[in-house]
């Protein structure tokens, strides 16, 4: 008798059972880069190849055309960002600054309000946070939040991952076929909470892509992430392996 595993993880990385909540996860990571948060993450991206090298710049843009964002990486396909990422405002007035150094917050952050205010002067070494001060929009300062929140399932990693597992019907046909593999669907969950926009970034077969879609959708009552204090969009991607044992 064949007995069925479906196993999941986000972001392609397995969960430890020490990180009960995702921010826990990434903070034991390393990761504080707002990559993948904000209203950019529906945005047109342009890249830009640095020739004889793996980097390169993104760029994306509003649906105006106007620039939202530029982004220069030393390696575009392992993601790690080299030099300064900067964020405007519609109107062209700038929104944030963020220095990397090989992937690694190093140096300065700043955010500031669309009149162009200084909103958070955070300073970093090496990743970490050494030194921060935030205003409100009047110029008096305030507590800082954490810059980069992800949004958290209700109950935590283990949660979610039972969530998964149970709620996930292999298909018959792909059994008997022995199709399985990986599944890789990327979604947003929104500034309310609510998974939107999930779609197929890597399929096996229709009725596994269709199934991996039906679990994503079905996973409700996530707390919003939240970027310099505001709730935010964050795209993630799960990746939802189906194997026969």
């Amino acid at each position: 008798m064949k007995v069925l595993s479906v196993v999941a993880g986000l972001l392609g990385v397995a969960f430890s059972a020490q990180a009960q909540t995702l921010n826990a996860y990434f903070k034991a990571q390393g990761k504080n880069d707002d990559l993948g948060l904000g209203a950019g993450v529906l945005f047109r991206p342009d890249t830009i190849r640095t020739a004889g090298t793996a980097g390169g710049t993104v760029v994306k843009y509003f649906p105006s055309g106007k620039k939202y964002e530029e982004i220069p990486f030393a390696n575009l396909r392992k993601g790690e960002v080299q030099g300064t990422q900067t964020r405007w405002f519609e109107s062209g007035q700038v929104q944030a600054t963020e220095d990397y150094t090989a992937g690694k917050r190093q140096g300065r952050l700043l955010t500031f309000y669309a009149d162009g205010t200084a909103r958070r002067r955070e300073q970093y070494q090496n990743g970490v946070s050494t030194k921060q001060e935030c205003l409100a929009a009047d110029g008096k300062p305030v507590s800082c939040a954490d810059y980069v929140v992800f949004p958290e399932y209700p109950g935590g990693l283990m949660t979610l991952l039972t969530q998964i597992q149970t709620s996930t019907r292999y298909p018959r046909q792909q059994i008997r076929q022995g199709i399985q593999g990986k599944v890789l669907v990327d979604f947003i969950i929104d500034k309310t909470g609510a998974v939107t926009s999930a779609r197929i970034k890597q399929g096996l077969s229709v009725p596994l892509d269709e199934e991996a879609l039906r679990v994503v959708n079905s996973l409700k009552g996530w707390t919003p992430g939240r970027l310099d204090g505001e709730p935010a969009d964050v795209l993630f991607t799960l990746p939802v392996t189906f194997a026969i044992r």
